[in-house]
């Protein structure tokens, strides 16, 4: 096909489940970027809507509130996480390196300064709004749900030697780094961001070890 015919083709079409979607990519995406900037409780759901291009309908079309936003935008990035972590696992066999890449992956993840921010941003919220309690509930759950299923394979990883059971060590780990990296962004030099990952990794080297 010539380079005219190209740019005379007509688009194709998308469906409506396929519109649908990227209507809602395009509002978490800009929404991410509101929240970054303003906080959740001064993001307002119809600049978020103008600024990508869509009506205060299409936004309500697809989130029943700012919060609810917030929830997707969460569990987008906990996917994304994860998928992470399934790939380190796809790739290695050694289990000493599997361990390592597993838990600098990790360290990195709780340190990133965007996720600490709008994981601060759901706990304060979750503080003051019942509803906003229940949905950080739910994605608590939803992140269990998916790191147990990380931290089993990783169990079940040749010569792997876990100090607690799985669902314990999720529990164990998401708390105590969420508490690091949060004092991490409240101390700022008084405990660095590497520092913070080093006592993370020290951490996961205290429940995950490898036998010789």
């Amino acid at each position: 096909m010539s380079p005219s015919a190209k740019i005379l083709s007509p688009r194709k079409r998308l469906t409506r489940e396929e519109s649908k979607a990227l209507t809602r990519r395009r509002l978490i995406d800009v929404g991410r970027k509101h929240i970054l900037r303003d906080g959740l409780g001064n993001a307002v759901a119809e600049r978020i809507a103008e600024e990508a291009g869509y009506s205060r309908g299409a936004f309500y079309g697809n989130f029943e509130d700012k919060e609810d936003l917030f929830l997707a935008i969460l569990l987008q990035d906990q996917e994304q996480q994860y998928s992470l972590f399934r790939a380190i696992f796809d790739r290695n066999s050694n289990p000493k390196v599997l361990v390592k890449e597993m838990r600098d992956a990790f360290a990195t993840r709780v340190t990133n300064g965007e996720w600490v921010f709008l994981q601060a941003e759901f706990e304060a919220g979750a503080l003051r709004s019942e509803k906003m309690k229940a949905l950080y509930a739910e994605m608590h759950r939803h992140m269990l749900r998916e790191g147990l299923e990380i931290a089993r394979r990783l169990a079940k990883a040749p010569k792997v030697r876990m100090l607690l059971k799985p669902a314990d060590l999720m529990i164990t780990m998401i708390s105590l780094s969420q508490g690091l990296a949060v004092n991490q962004r409240l101390l700022g030099n008084d405990l660095s961001e590497s520092n913070t990952r080093k006592l993370i990794r020290e951490i996961f080297d205290q429940f995950i070890s490898v036998d010789d």
